[in-house]
């Protein structure tokens, strides 16, 4: 059972006792199993934010009035202020790892202080000795170095800032595919940490935010590196991402309590919605060939063979989970992880006139709103009954926007489509007033 969930019942343990539904010997060796909740109080993150931010902007603030008379100073004595704050920022992390080696607010605090301060330092020596560095090469030297600190600190905010250094850098080598396809590589070096994460505290804020920030990452990874050597392949790989993200969101969920907490879902479900809702647009299939121009020539060899390998694994496994879902009888997430093989159909159909095209995604996502509407009728759940009558809703103004319908019929439509949302959660709260 989770933190949450632990919470939650030791609240209730009182009550349940009083109604006689559970004896005060069962209730203390339910405390006596789960044990005592530890909780960080708002306060306690707020101090240790506070200071951690209080930390930056004073070391800051001294490079700022130091670089007032920068010049004036011997190089000397540049290079001993320039590696002031990497001994100020290892002498927090050595302290926290000594004497506070349980807290983890206060190691990713200093670990994200010591990451921030290896650049810093970085950037000094380098201005200091005139090296010949550009962009790049710093942001990549810069990451090499607080990958230690990831591991040493078992801290997910410095693999955060990794993730998106090596992202800008490989979008800074976007136009030679053969070094801005290491980022996958690259990326995959925090992935023991990301697991370690997962496997610790999987509903965690900073678990949550690396999830995001991983995300993220990828697309724009995936947008620099894949895609080279066949046009348009991008339809296919962000589909297949997004389904990624939706089915693994599915694995383990039973403790989250907020769609925050469940954020390769969330990412997943909003991407997969509104890439079908853009597929069903006639305008976006015709405009397409002008976003498909390959420049050949910067694609050969090496490139070729690794864009290839990534691309169709990527497709592999959105394929492969689509069928683990499938066959394990999760209809409504099989149904939501098929936008890779109907973006597969439609790009080998190559319809001239995309009337089939739009066909598939219109029916596709139109089933999509009515099953999700159903469940939620089924079950009882007026949050996704209200998400599945808003998808609804957004696919018909679409529709209405993309014809030549006239405004008072679409004024008339939009009037339904509200007097349907309240019609259907009146019907669901009185359905669920009577369950009570």
């Amino acid at each position: 059972m989770y933190k949450a969930g632990i919470k939650w019942l030791y609240r209730e343990l009182s009550d349940l006792i009083a109604k006689g539904i559970l004896s005060q010997e069962s209730a203390d060796k339910l405390r006596q199993h789960y044990g005592e909740v530890k909780s960080t109080t708002k306060t306690t993150a707020m101090l240790i934010i506070l200071g951690t931010l209080g930390s930056l902007l004073i070391g800051l603030g001294i490079i700022l009035l130091l670089a007032h008379n920068w010049e004036q100073f011997s190089r000397f004595t540049r290079a001993v202020i320039s590696f002031l704050p990497l001994v100020l920022g290892q002498y927090l992390a050595l302290w926290v790892l000594q004497k506070k080696p349980q807290s983890g607010a206060l190691k990713e605090g200093a670990a994200t202080f010591l990451s921030l301060m290896v650049g810093a330092s970085i950037s000094l020596i380098s201005q200091t000795y005139n090296f010949p560095a550009d962009a790049s090469t710093f942001i990549l030297a810069w990451m090499f170095l607080i990958i230690p600190i990831t591991y040493l600190m078992q801290a997910s905010i410095p693999a955060a800032i990794y993730l998106i250094g090596i992202t800008i850098w490989s979008g800074i080598q976007s136009n030679d595919p053969v070094k801005a396809i290491l980022f996958w590589p690259l990326a995959a070096i925090v992935l023991p940490h990301f697991i370690w994460a997962l496997r610790q505290k999987i509903y965690a804020l900073r678990t949550t935010i690396l999830s995001f920030v991983a995300m993220v990452c990828i697309l724009f990874g995936a947008s620099f590196s894949l895609g080279r050597t066949w046009p348009c392949a991008w339809v296919i790989i962000f589909s297949s991402l997004y389904s990624i993200f939706y089915s693994l969101g599915w694995l383990k969920v039973n403790g989250a309590t907020t769609n925050w907490q469940r954020p390769l879902r969330l990412v997943g479900a909003l991407g997969l919605f509104i890439l079908t809702l853009t597929f069903t647009f006639r305008h976006f299939w015709l405009s397409l060939g002008s976003f498909c121009h390959l420049d050949k020539s910067r694609v050969f060899g090496i490139g070729v063979l690794l864009d290839y390998m990534l691309t169709i694994a990527i497709i592999a496994t959105a394929i492969a989970l689509f069928y683990y879902n499938l066959k394990r009888k999760n209809s409504m997430v099989a149904l939501f992880t098929a936008v890779p093989l109907l973006a597969i159909i439609t790009y080998m159909i190559k319809d001239p006139t995309v009337f089939f095209t739009l066909l598939i995604f219109n029916v596709y996502l139109l089933t999509l709103c009515i099953r999700q509407i159903t469940t939620g009728f089924r079950n009882n759940n007026l949050s996704v009954v209200n998400t599945g009558m808003l998808m609804l809703a957004i696919l018909i103004m679409a529709r209405f926007f993309d014809s030549d319908i006239n405004f008072v019929m679409k004024g008339l439509a939009f009037i339904v489509i509200g007097i349907g949302f309240l019609a259907v959660n009146f019907k669901l709260a009185r359905r669920q007033g009577g369950a009570k």
